[in-house]
């Protein structure tokens, strides 16, 4: 290298960097340059410890998986899951200092399946059965409440008082769904079951004549009904089968179960209790203008 490059290669280097060559720096380079090093650690130090307190902090994750077809509390949009109960969740467990992680859209059995194994930590929203007690901790308060209702034909001549009106029906549900352990016992002994993957099928199945009647949650059906363009074919009975109160349920496998309490209280706050309420009415919006009545009919497939 000549001299001009090596002068510009070490412009604005302190003299004693170049100790040995220079007997004005009696120093050698290890013993000047040791200090050196050791106040170069210190600042990283410093730095490092000044960009913890600025850079946020990720929270633990906690996973969940809900309904696919429950508007306005959850449902399958776009191969995510939105509605109330999960911005609840995400809001509850937020102020409990943990990250809410929703699986995409699953069949409602596979969800229960995996709350039960522990393989995600909490069902979104449901109504608490035995079964699901075995499983899972009730998250008190609830997040909202619903009806089993009857879905029939236009021309049907069913009157529904009392459970007994369902003895010997050919009644579509839901595969998974639950409107708690009497009616699900009742209706596995005394009607004719036709489950289904989805409350679509079961629509299209009743339209054909081939089910007396479909058994959902009121808000969910009269969305689907609207939705699938079946008004004129199809219509809820005024009587509820049954009423129930909807909760997160949190899997007796989960790790996060000692936030139980935080979270419960949390749901209880009276500010808390009004933004669900609006919750509620934004989501039943939102349903209805997201799902539009189809071109296609469905309903007459």
């Amino acid at each position: 290298m000549s001299r001009v490059g090596r002068d510009s290669a070490t412009a604005g280097l302190h003299p004693s960097w170049f100790a040995p060559l220079n007997p004005a720096y009696p120093c050698r380079v290890v013993s000047c340059f040791v200090p050196n090093f050791r106040l170069f650690l210190l600042l990283i130090c410093l730095n490092a410890s000044a960009w913890a307190e600025i850079s946020p902090v990720a929270k633990p994750v906690v996973r969940a998986c809900g309904h696919p077809a429950a508007p306005p509390m959850s449902w399958d949009h776009d191969g995510q899951l939105i509605g109330v109960c999960v911005e609840a969740a995400r809001r509850a467990f937020s102020a409990v200092g943990l990250a809410l992680k929703v699986e995409p859209p699953l069949p409602w059995a596979r969800c229960q399946l995996m709350v039960e194994t522990g393989e995600v930590d909490v069902n979104l929203c449901a109504f608490a059965n035995d079964k699901r007690r075995e499983y899972a901790v009730i998250v008190a308060p609830a997040i909202g409440s619903n009806q089993a209702a009857l879905i029939v034909r236009r021309d049907s001549s069913l009157i529904y008082k009392s459970w007994a009106d369902l003895q010997g029906l050919r009644i579509g549900i839901g595969r998974g769904v639950s409107f708690g352990s009497e009616l699900d016992t009742f209706l596995a002994q005394h009607a004719r079951l036709d489950i289904a993957l989805s409350e679509t099928h079961n629509l299209q199945k009743l339209n054909l004549g081939r089910l007396d009647a479909v058994i959902t949650a009121r808000l969910a059906g009269q969305q689907l009904i609207r939705s699938m363009d079946c008004e004129g074919q199809l219509r809820l009975l005024p009587d509820k089968v049954a009423e129930g109160r909807l909760f997160m349920l949190m899997s007796k496998r989960s790790k996060h179960l000692d936030v139980l309490p935080q979270l419960s209280a949390f749901l209880k706050q009276p500010a808390q209790v009004e933004w669900l309420r609006g919750q509620h009415l934004h989501f039943d919006a939102s349903y209805a203008q997201l799902h539009p009545a189809p071109q296609t009919k469905p309903c007459d497939r």
